[in-house]
């Protein structure tokens, strides 16, 4: 027997097997492409959590009047978010800066969710983020806050702060030596909380999950809840 033979009787069966293997495979393979290339579920074909409800609170807007946190979390599908208005780290409030940019220019683009959607920014240190200071940010999307206002929050200082973080379940941490010249650093995770018009979070995003396209179809079947609810089809 000539050593191909032998090779060949000896790695025959494993060959084979491989070679199975492979069109299994094969097969497959356009089943999982498909399957990946679909994004996230259809807007409605699923249901959202209520999470918990948006706790009280005492908030400020451009001026030192106090307001009603319910005021920019009931009334509209909310997109919330914990910032700091000098914030560096790029894991931290500039992803979710990023991520509320797409999803106002996601927003504008649809007609039919104009007025619908409101984004807050509420921030984490209200001894730096004055209402007057949180003006100049605001200034800057005023021309499209008839279509998806995004209100810049604050507060009298940290007593009113700290029940709001508690309660929606941010915690916070300052590292004071981690910038250079001994500046602040707030520790948070950053998350993102999408409210329905009833003041409840359905859903919360992390840093991780901040993908416009989910974000768009969670809002989406949140507004198709809203709208069986009051007896109207879609």
């Amino acid at each position: 027997m000539t050593k191909r033979a032998a090779g060949a009787r000896l790695f025959g069966p494993y060959w084979t097997s491989l070679i199975a293997a492979a069109g299994i495979y094969a097969a497959v393979l356009p089943l999982l492409r498909a399957e990946e290339s679909t994004g996230p579920p259809p807007p409605g074909s699923y249901m959202l959590d209520h999470i918990q409800r948006v706790p009280a609170g005492i908030v400020l807007e451009r001026t030192r009047f106090p307001r009603a946190l319910s005021r920019y979390t009931t009334g509209a599908i909310t997109l919330f978010a914990f910032f700091y208005s000098y914030c560096a780290d790029p894991n931290g409030c500039p992803l979710a800066w990023d991520a509320f940019g797409k999803m106002r220019e996601e927003i504008i683009a649809r007609p039919e969710l104009h007025g619908r959607v409101r984004l807050v920014f509420m921030s984490l240190d209200p001894a730096h983020d004055t209402p007057g200071m949180l003006t100049g940010f605001a200034r800057r999307f005023e021309a499209s806050a008839s279509i998806v206002p995004w209100h810049f929050l604050t507060t009298y200082s940290n007593l009113f702060l700290k029940p709001v973080l508690r309660d929606m379940g941010e915690e916070i941490s300052i590292d004071r030596e981690a910038s250079v010249g001994g500046g602040v650093v707030i520790n948070h995770l950053p998350k993102v909380f999408l409210i329905d018009n009833q003041g409840f979070v359905r859903e919360i995003y992390s840093n991780q999950s901040l993908d416009p396209a989910m974000i768009l179809g969670d809002i989406k079947t949140l507004l198709l809840e809203e709208s069986k609810a009051n007896g109207h089809k879609e």
